[in-house]
C-alpha cells in the first residue's frame, strides 16, 4: 500500500512577500518611471552635447570666446637704418589690471560662464643700446572673438594720447618713435570687451620678462580654476562672491602663461539627467509607501490607480527638465515637487480617505523631495542620504514594536493569510 502523497509545501514568507508585491502592479508601475526618467534623462544628454558645440558657438558668436591676451611685443633698429632687420627687445615692465564682472549666459539648462571686463595695461621700454633707437610697439587685439568695444579702447604714450592705428587687418595696435639713448617710453592701453570661460594672458615665451605683475578681480562668482599650462597666482583671496588673483615676478627668464577660468554656476542639466538616472530607487521606496498604505488599510491599488501614480512620479522629471529651461533651476525645482506633490497627495487622499494628511506628504518628501534635493546640494549628498535612511529605520523600529502592525503583518504573511 502507497503512502498518500504529501501535500505541496505552502511558499515560504520571501516567496509570499513577493507575490503581493507583483499583485501590487509594481512591474509596471517601475517600468513606467523607468521609461519616463530614461527618456528625459537621455533628452538631456543629448542636449548637454548639442550645448557644448552648435549652442556654444553661437553663445560664442554674440557674446564672445574665451580671451587670450597675448603680451605685446617690442621690435628695434638703430635709428638712421631701415626696417629690415627689427630686433626683439624684452619689456622693462609689464603691469597689468584685469576687473571682470560675471554675466552668466543661459541656454536652456546651460549656464555659460559670461563675464565683462575692463583690462589696464601698463608697459615701459627701455633702450639699452650705446646709441638711439626706433622702436616698434605691437599689442595684439582679437576684435573678432573678445568682442573689444573699440569706441573704450585708450591709448597713451608717456601720459600723452596716441593716434589708434589698428594696422592693416585691425587686429593689432601699432606705435613706432623713437627713444634716446637711456631713455623710455611708457605705454598705457585701456580698453573693455567681454568673454567666455576664461581669462589668460600669454608673455612671450622667447624673452626674458622684468617686473610681471597681473592682477585679476572677479565680482560674481569665487569657484575659480586654472587652464591647463598656466602658472597659478601667487597670491589669492577668495569668498563671498569675489575673487582677487595676484601674479608678481620680478624676473622670469622666458614667458609663461598667466590666468584664470571664470567662476560658473552649477550644470544643472547634469543635475537633471542625474536625478533622472538616480529614479529607480527613490520609486521603490513609493510604491513600497503605496503598497504599505494599501496594506494598512486593507485596499490593493489597481491597476490604473498604479499606473496613474507610476506617471505622476516619473513625469516629475519630465516637467522639471523643461520649467528649468525658462527660469532658474531652484524655482523650477520647487514649483515642480510643490505642483506635482500636491497633486500625488490629493490623488492618494481620495485613495485612502481615512490616511492623516501628513503621511500622504511624508511619503512624497521621502521618495521624491529628497532625494532630488540631495542631487541638487551636491556637498551634502551623502549625509542627506544617510539622515533620511536613519529617519526611515528609527520609524521602522517605532512601528515594528506596535502591537497593530505586528498582527497585520503576522495576519498577512503567515502561511494561512492572504498576501
Amino acid at each position: 500500500m502507497t503512502a498518500p502523497p504529501h501535500p505541496p509545501a505552502a511558499p515560504g514568507t520571501f516567496w509570499r512577500g513577493l507575490a503581493w508585491l507583483w499583485k501590487q502592479n509594481l512591474l509596471g508601475s517601475l517600468g513606467i518611471v523607468l521609461f519616463t526618467t530614461l527618456v528625459i534623462a537621455g533628452q538631456v544628454s543629448t542636449r548637454t552635447d548639442f550645448a557644448d558645440t552648435e549652442v556654444a558657438d553661437a553663445v560664442e558668436s554674440r557674446w564672445g570666446a574665451p580671451v587670450q591676451q597675448a603680451a605685446p611685443s617690442v621690435r628695434w633698429v638703430q635709428s638712421g637704418t631701415v626696417f629690415t632687420e627689427l630686433s626683439p627687445q624684452a619689456l622693462a615692465r609689464q603691469h597689468v589690471q584685469v576687473d571682470a564682472q560675471m554675466n552668466y549666459r543661459k541656454r536652456g539648462l546651460a549656464y555659460f560662464s559670461g563675464f565683462d571686463f575692463t583690462f589696464d595695461g601698463t608697459y615701459v621700454a627701455e633702450n639699452g643700446q650705446p646709441h638711439d633707437i626706433d622702436v616698434a610697439f605691437v599689442f595684439p587685439i582679437e576684435v573678432d572673438k573678445s568682442q573689444v568695444l573699440l569706441s573704450e579702447l585708450a591709448f597713451t604714450v608717456n601720459e600723452v594720447p596716441a593716434p589708434l592705428d589698428l594696422g592693416e587687418q585691425g587686429n593689432r595696435l601699432v606705435w613706432t618713435g623713437r627713444l634716446p639713448v637711456g631713455g623710455a617710453a611708457t605705454f598705457r592701453i585701456r580698453y573693455r570687451a567681454r568673454g567666455l570661460e576664461s581669462f589668460v594672458y600669454r608673455l612671450d615665451p622667447s624673452l626674458p620678462a622684468r617686473d610681471v605683475t597681473l592682477n585679476i578681480a572677479v565680482e560674481g562668482g569665487d569657484n575659480i580654476d586654472y587652464p591647463p599650462y598656466v602658472l597659478a597666482a601667487s597670491e589669492r583671496s577668495i569668498g563671498d562672491g569675489r575673487a582677487a588673483l595676484t601674479w608678481r615676478y620680478p624676473s622670469l627668464e622666458s614667458g609663461v602663461a598667466l590666468g584664470v577660468v571664470l567662476p560658473s554656476l552649477k550644470k544643472y542639466d547634469e543635475l537633471v539627467a542625474t536625478m533622472s538616472f538616480r529614479a529607480f530607487v527613490p520609486a521603490l521606496a513609493f510604491f513600497a509607501a503605496l503598497s504599505l498604505l494599501g496594506l494598512r488599510h486593507r485596499r490593493r491599488l489597481s491597476a490604473p490607480e498604479s499606473y496613474v501614480a507610476a506617471a505622476a512620479f516619473g513625469f516629475t522629471f519630465v516637467l522639471l527638465a523643461y520649467l528649468g529651461a525658462f527660469m532658474h533651476f531652484v524655482l523650477a525645482w520647487a514649483l515642480t515637487m510643490s505642483a506635482f506633490g500636491a497633486a500625488v497627495v490629493l490623488f492618494l487622499g481620495r485613495l485612502f480617505p481615512e490616511e492623516k494628511l501628513r503621511v500622504l506628504v511624508g511619503a512624497w518628501v521621502a521618495t521624491q523631495v529628497v532625494p532630488t534635493a540631495a542631487v541638487l546640494l551636491p556637498g551634502y549628498t551623502g549625509l542627506i542620504y544617510t539622515l533620511e535612511l536613519l529617519a526611515a529605520l528609527l520609524a521602522t523600529m517605532a512601528l515594528i514594536t506596535q502591537q497593530q502592525v505586528r498582527a497585520l503583518l503576522s495576519d498577512r504573511l503567515s502561511p494561512g493569510g492572504t498576501a
